[in-house]
C-alpha cells in the first residue's frame, strides 16, 4: 500500500509547490554603462487567473561599490566581511540606513512610475522586465521585483538583481572589460 501512496504524495507535493507563485530575476548582478539602456530581467509563474500586480523598488547600496567595482575597497569592509562571510556590508544594512523608493508598478497594461522617476524613461515591459532608457548615476544599487496576486499567496513573491552603472572612461581606465570586475 505505501508503494501507492507514496508516489501520489510526491506528485500531490510538487504540484502544489509547482502552482505557488514564483518570481525569478536570471541575472543577479549587472554592469552598465551611464547613459545607455538597460532591462533588468524578472520572470514570473502563477496559478492565478487573476491580473498580477508587477512592482520593482530601488534600494541604494549601503556603502559605495565604487572603489570596490575598480579593485579598491575599504579595509574595514574587508576586515568585516571577512569574520562574517555571509554578510555583505554593500547590501546588507536596514532599509533606514538607505535611499528606498518604488521605482514602477504595472497593474493590467497601466504602468505607474515612482515619484523620483516621472519623466524618465522606465516602463515595465514583457509582464515583468524594467526597462530604462538612460541610466544615471544614482541608478546603481539593488532593484526588487516583487509580484502579488490576489489569490496566490504561496510561493516566492519577490527577487533581486543589483546594478552597478558605470561611465564608459571608468570602464577604459580601471578594467578593459565588464567582465573582470571583482563581486563579493
Amino acid at each position: 500500500m505505501d508503494r501507492v501512496v507514496l508516489p501520489w504524495i510526491a506528485l500531490f507535493w510538487l504540484t502544489a509547490m509547482a502552482e505557488g507563485l514564483q518570481v525569478t530575476v536570471p541575472d543577479k548582478k549587472k554592469v552598465a554603462l551611464l547613459f545607455q539602456p538597460t532591462v533588468l530581467r524578472c520572470h514570473f509563474s502563477t496559478s492565478s487567473q487573476q491580473p498580477a500586480v508587477v512592482q520593482w523598488k530601488f534600494k541604494s547600496y549601503c556603502q559605495d561599490r565604487m572603489g570596490e567595482s575598480l579593485g579598491v575597497s575599504s579595509p574595514r569592509a574587508q576586515s568585516l566581511s571577512k569574520r562574517n562571510l555571509e554578510w555583505d556590508p554593500y547590501l546588507d544594512c536596514l532599509d533606514s540606513r538607505r535611499t528606498v523608493r518604488v521605482v514602477a508598478s504595472k497593474q493590467g497594461s497601466a504602468v505607474t512610475l515612482g515619484d523620483f522617476y516621472r519623466g524618465r524613461e522606465i516602463t515595465i515591459v514583457h509582464d515583468a522586465d524594467l526597462q530604462i532608457g538612460k541610466l544615471m548615476w544614482g541608478d546603481s544599487g539593488l532593484y526588487y521585483c516583487i509580484v502579488t496576486t490576489p489569490d496566490d499567496l504561496e510561493g516566492k513573491n519577490e527577487d533581486s538583481v543589483e546594478l552597478l552603472v558605470l561611465d564608459s572612461i571608468t570602464l577604459q581606465v580601471s578594467r578593459p572589460h565588464v567582465k573582470d570586475f571583482k563581486w563579493s
